[in-house]
């Protein structure tokens, strides 16, 4: 459902993707590669995904998104407490 909206298409429609019972378009490709953090070959087993591009994953990967979405200034308050977090966990080891 998550993946449906994140596409901008119902969720039955990305059913029948996974059910093959329903083509993709060439742009519903891309925007998938995007949204999935891969490239359109990999999708499509024509390479092995060693391009994909670095970069947190999972929760790490959603929250940076979502921090990516504020204004810069924002992101500035948000990375400074990230960056003093770090910190404070080096000191500690």
């Amino acid at each position: 459902m998550q993946l449906a909206d994140r596409l901008g298409i119902t969720q039955s429609t990305y059913a029948g993707w996974e059910r093959r019972t329903t083509a993709l378009k060439p742009e519903q490709i891309s925007k998938l590669a995007e949204v999935l953090n891969v490239s359109v070959d990999y999708l499509l087993g024509r390479d092995n995904g060693r391009q994909r591009k670095g970069g947190p994953v999972g929760k790490a990967r959603r929250i940076f998104e979502e921090v990516s979405q504020l204004p810069r200034h924002k992101q500035q308050r948000i990375l400074g407490v990230v960056e003093d977090l770090l910190a404070a966990q080096r000191v500690a080891r």
